[in-house]
């Protein structure tokens, strides 16, 4: 039963990650449907390794680009590539300030299958009229220092359970008519920093806590299993963009939020 729940957190956090359906409103739906102790500290380290290994990979030659760009002073340092080392970090700050407060005052009030049940349905319901946009041309590489910032508190919403990171974030840049696979290559660049803020801040706690009671196998079986559905979901939503919209996620968390209600409410 330990190495299946080790097997099925990493499951749920690599596939639903980086879509628009809220991977932590799914990780805290695992301890309200089963008698499952907390996963741990390292577990959840281990989780975010993984998944932000997947990212890496499949974002690797943006990033790449980004990162030179980034430490080349040359006279034309100023320009797009430049810049966006600059609104990555910009845009984090809003999501950086508001989750260390969430983090130490507010998260046990915010873990609530019926807030996860509500969010999933409301923030669906704006994304869907956020995507009937059409004939979008605009790419995540053309967002100005304002829309950058807007999508950075977009981003702040992530914090309410079943509002997903993804999902907010995708519904901002869509809202400023970034096309559909751009609007969440950008979000999926955005996670990289928050997931490594989230990193530090649970290595902290490994620090402060004293635990002196390591098991590494589980955690260690999380991460491969969180890096390799990362990647595999990253590739089915990209794919599922390139043809169509965001409906199937849609549909997904109304009928998940209708589903918790009419069995908590």
């Amino acid at each position: 039963m330990f190495e299946i729940q080790f097997i099925v957190i990493g499951l749920i956090q690599g596939i639903t990650e980086f879509l628009p359906i809220s991977s932590s409103g799914h990780l805290i739906l695992i301890s309200a449907f089963t008698e499952w102790n907390d996963q741990g500290i390292f577990t959840d380290i281990a989780v975010h390794v993984g998944t932000l290994g997947a990212v890496v990979m499949y974002l690797r030659k943006y990033i790449k680009n980004i990162i030179i760009d980034f430490f080349s002073f040359k006279k034309n340092y100023f320009t797009t590539n430049h810049l966006w080392g600059i609104k990555i970090i910009i845009a984090t700050f809003p999501a950086l300030i508001v989750g260390f407060i969430v983090y130490e005052y507010l998260m046990d009030y915010l873990r609530n299958v019926i807030v996860i049940a509500w969010s999933s349905i409301i923030f669906g319901i704006i994304l869907y009229f956020a995507d009937r946009k059409k004939n979008s041309t605009k790419k995540w590489e053309d967002l100005n220092f304002l829309e950058v910032i807007i999508i950075g508190f977009f981003q702040v919403l992530a914090f309410i359970p079943g509002a997903s990171r993804a999902g907010v974030t995708i519904t901002g840049a869509r809202i400023l008519n970034i096309k559909r696979e751009s609007a969440a290559i950008f979000s999926m660049l955005l996670s990289i920093p928050i997931i490594i803020a989230s990193l530090a801040l649970s290595v902290i706690d490994i620090y402060t806590s004293n635990n002196s009671e390591l098991n590494l196998i589980g955690p260690l079986v999380a991460t491969i299993i969180s890096f390799i559905t990362a990647l595999i979901s990253i590739h089915f939503m990209m794919r599922i963009l390139h043809y169509t919209n965001f409906n199937i996620f849609i549909i997904y968390r109304i009928i998940l939020g209708i589903t918790l209600l009419s069995i908590y409410a």
